[in-house]
């Protein structure tokens, strides 16, 4: 939780991959996040192939 709290913004990534254990950590925090008026929580997607441009999903 200290690194969520103390995040700051990133315009450059790193080539490297997120490690797995690092990437369910956050998708799990993630489900925990609170929702308004009681709604179902959100989809999240994680898209660990780089082939994969999210531009061209819209």
């Amino acid at each position: 939780m200290f690194l969520i709290k103390t995040r700051r913004s990133v315009r450059t990534y790193q080539a490297e991959p997120v490690p797995a254990e690092a990437l369910d950590a956050v998708l799990e925090a993630g489900t925990y996040e609170p929702t308004g008026g009681g709604r179902q929580s959100p989809t999240i997607i994680a898209i660990t192939d780089p082939n994969i441009d999210r531009r061209s999903q819209s």
